[in-house]
């Protein structure tokens, strides 16, 4: 099969092309910026978002509970559990994607120059093959609709593996679909281009592609780990305050039973 799926025919198609690759080059590094932004400051990001989560936790029940004792009410622990899951739903549910998240950066390991090489050629390989922006039957075909969405994550992850079993797929696939060369003709191709230089420009000025240079300062480092600590240590202490103001609800009659937040048990 022709390994030259599309046929060129606007002569800024080359620079079309190459626009798009540095594009999505610049969309990987900034993904990977990030995940070692995370292996750096992650653990502390954690506990700063789980003390704020208690602190919201306790002033839930308080807001929650000072209703009932302002009624001379007695409370109602299953509608308070009930209160608090509704409320804290979309916290959790942050807080266990961001554990995800950290749990993922953390297991990213190196690659070798050769690998990084050979990802690089077989990704634009396949982007004159199945680049939505590119071919429009990538666009149109479920199939390779996924198979492009397979190939972004595993060139993110520098999973050189599962794009060498994608690049198989895809060459089955248009193969066994007898899929030739594909007039492209692409209407406002230099309005296109630019759009996308801005775009380029827009990543690498922003985070988290400047994490970049953060990550290289060994005193921002330190730093930020230091405000990260401060952090923890203002929420442990707004805490404290929020335990004495259940303190003084208790004395009125009130009890509440708190339970430790463990994302693999019900969190309320």
């Amino acid at each position: 099969m022709n390994t030259e799926i599309i046929k060129i025919k606007n002569s800024t198609y080359e620079k079309y092309q190459e626009v798009l690759m540095r594009r999505d080059e610049v969309k990987k590094e900034a993904f990977i910026y990030e995940r070692k932004y995370t292996r750096v400051f992650g653990d502390l990001i954690l506990e700063v978002f789980q003390m704020k989560l208690e602190s919201i936790r306790r002033k839930k029940t308080i807001e929650f509970c000072q209703i009932y004792v302002n009624r001379g009410e007695s409370i109602d622990q299953n509608e308070l559990r009930r209160y608090l899951a509704g409320e804290l739903a979309e916290y959790y549910k942050k807080f266990e994607q961001m554990v995800n998240d950290n749990e993922s950066a953390k297991r990213s390991g190196k690659i070798t120059e050769l690998e990084l090489l050979k990802i690089k050629r077989i990704y634009h390989r396949l982007v004159k093959k199945i680049h939505p922006d590119i071919n429009p039957k990538a666009v149109d075909n479920r199939e390779l609709s996924d198979l492009w969405q397979r190939l972004i994550v595993a060139y993110n992850c520098n999973n050189l593996k599962e794009m060498e079993e994608i690049e198989v797929l895809v060459n089955m696939f248009l193969e066994k679909n007898d899929i030739g060369e594909i007039d492209v003709d692409i209407p406002d191709i230099n309005i296109k281009i630019e759009e996308i230089e801005a775009e380029i420009e827009t990543i690498i000025s922003t985070d988290p592609y400047q994490y970049k240079y953060l990550l290289d300062d060994e005193d921002y480092i330190e730093q930020k780990k230091r405000d990260l600590r401060n952090e923890i240590k203002e929420y442990e202490d707004y805490c404290n305050q929020l335990d004495e103001m259940i303190e003084e609800l208790m004395h009125n009659g009130m009890t509440v039973k708190w339970m430790v937040i463990n994302q693999t048990e019900d969190k309320i």
